[in-house]
């Protein structure tokens, strides 16, 4: 039997995606991977990136995390033996709503593990006996401001993907591209085109394929009902929405029936700490649906603790910038997201605390309400607590690797046929030299916590060196300049189910 292997799965955020049109959700991140050492471990690490749901509530979004999760292990991408030391190691990273999403997961996993569930066959049990850390970037974990105000204008949203959904069916793939080559032109003339602006078009401009062999046109088509399937979800589905408004439209909201219907209740929460059991308990008496998340989520960080699943959060901020571009995304979701004018979202959001920075932990920076990164409230992304969480300067979608310009003919250095783009425009001092750094620690921290990676050390007959000794959780990772083997397994635009 082959050795236990290890596995990075990337979870997208809100409009999540692995690949939409000229877009890659995780850009550059394998490339990264792929050229940095993960740790004292040198042992085969594959990169996995789950093709989420775009506008879903957190609790539909999960479920379809657990099943794609459950299909790996079924299918033998994931291996989940008997034994403890035969199961692959699995590592999840969540950008902003996956972040929750994967939050969510872990109290479907155990709630189904406490049932002796399964799915697809796979004993639950032995997903979650697989997971061996977890990080969060730039999520929401109490909400952000900028959800709470869409919240209340979520037809306007609902309204314009349908309206769009529409116009592309009536245009057809061909009159569609000829327009996104024209408001390219004219974008360009006028000099107002943002990172999301030109984003949008390109991906447009690729539902006809210039020159048309079958080839290219069977992959321009592709592409054409890639992002017809995806607008249809934004505009039949935006349950996101209120999971991520720090205050429920809804006095009773419906989290308490999710969690109530998984059976997280403190009459089978028998095998659980009897702290959490009491919280749950006091939550539902007390009718503090809206927080009965919030503290479920806090207790099982204990549990996380307990089981060694290694936790941490990156926090990300950026400033708003007066000489960015007119009209630029950044500006008006950064000024939405800081003008917080209820007290009550101020309060839900979390109190004002200082935080290490990622590239010098000795050093704390203070963090208040009113900070963000142009999506995400700061103190909103602190998790499980301020020791565990480190400040990193950069927009929402920096550290998605979509933090400079690059023209999708010139390529990201990975496939020609995407692009790279700067979404936000924010102009924080974020760059390549970030960007490496922040991801090589990244698969260093998932390396230092995994079980294959220890039982690996344990077992070697012939180290050469004294194997360095495993990085605390609350330091970020310095890395190495060797390579491991890495592995992306990517969902193309054809393959709705991801993975290999």
């Amino acid at each position: 039997m082959s050795s236990p292997r290890s596995h990075l799965v990337l979870v997208p955020g809100f409009a999540g995606f692995d690949i939409l049109g000229s877009i890659v959700y995780y850009s550059g991140v394998t490339e990264i991977l792929r050229n940095s050492d993960t740790g004292p471990y040198q042992g085969p690490l594959s990169v996995h990136c789950f093709p989420n749901l775009p506008t879903a509530s957190v609790d539909t979004r999960a479920h379809a995390l657990l099943r794609w999760l459950a299909d790996r292990f079924r299918q033998g991408v994931f291996h989940g033996g008997a034994g403890r030391g035969q199961r692959d190691c699995v590592h999840l990273v969540g950008h902003s709503t996956g972040g929750r999403d994967i939050k969510t997961l872990m109290l479907l996993l155990l709630a189904e593990t406490e049932q002796k569930g399964s799915v697809y066959g796979v004993p639950v049990e032995r997903i979650l006996e697989s997971i061996c850390s977890i990080q969060f970037l730039s999520t929401p974990h109490r909400g952000t401001n900028l959800a709470h105000v869409f919240h209340r204008r979520q037809p306007l949203l609902t309204g314009l993907a349908g309206a769009l959904h529409w116009w592309l069916r009536l245009a057809g793939p061909k009159d569609a591209s000829s327009a996104a080559r024209r408001a390219k032109t004219l974008l360009q003339v006028f000099g107002q085109s943002d990172g999301i602006v030109r984003a949008a078009l390109d991906t447009i401009e690729r539902f006809h394929a210039l020159p048309c062999d079958d080839l290219a046109r069977a992959e321009a088509r592709g592409e054409y009902f890639n992002v017809l399937r995806w607008l249809l979800h934004v505009a039949e589905d935006t349950e996101a929405f209120e999971d991520l408004d720090p205050l429920p439209l809804s006095g009773q909201s419906s989290r308490e029936e999710r969690w109530s219907k998984h059976g997280l209740s403190a009459r089978g929460l028998g095998a659980w700490p009897r702290e959490l059991a009491a919280s749950v308990k006091s939550a539902k008496q007390a009718r503090k649906a809206s927080l009965l998340g919030a503290e479920l989520e806090e207790e099982l960080s204990a549990y996380y603790e307990q089981r060694g699943i290694a936790l941490r959060s990156i926090v990300t901020r950026a400033k708003r910038d007066p000489g960015g571009p007119f009209l630029g995304a950044f500006g008006i979701f950064h000024g939405i997201t800081a003008n917080i004018k209820d007290p009550k979202v101020v309060e839900a959001l979390g109190p004002s605390c200082s935080v290490p920075r990622f590239d010098d932990p000795t050093q704390t920076e203070s963090l208040d309400p009113e900070m963000n990164d142009g999506i995400v409230n700061c103190v909103s992304m602190v998790y499980p607590d301020t020791k565990r969480s480190f400040l990193v300067d950069a927009d929402h979608a920096d550290v998605m690797g979509h933090y400079r310009f690059i023209a999708p003919e010139d390529g990201d250095g990975a496939d020609p046929k995407y692009g790279g783009y700067d979404l936000f425009q924010s102009r924080s001092t974020f760059d390549q030299a970030e960007f490496d750094r922040l991801w090589s620690s990244i698969g260093q921290f998932a390396m230092n916590s995994d079980r294959c990676a220890a039982a690996a050390r344990r077992s070697s007959a012939v180290a050469s060196v004294e194997v360095p000794a495993v990085v605390p959780a609350s330091a970020p990772a310095v890395v190495p300049a060797s390579a491991p083997a890495v592995t992306h397994f990517r969902a193309e635009p054809s393959d709705p189910e991801g993975g290999a």
